[in-house]
């Protein structure tokens, strides 16, 4: 199921960092944040 989320806020979520950090959308707000995620084929 694809779910279009255009002009709505993004779920919140968190992953961790290459340091070990875990870093949550929450904690950019008032930050601008480009997302992108890939798919592999391959």
């Amino acid at each position: 199921m694809r779910t279009t989320l255009v002009g709505h806020p993004a779920p919140q979520f968190a992953l961790p960092t290459s340091e070990g950090r875990v870093l949550s959308l929450e904690s950019l707000r008032g930050s601008v944040v480009i997302l992108a995620f890939f798919r592999g084929t391959w």
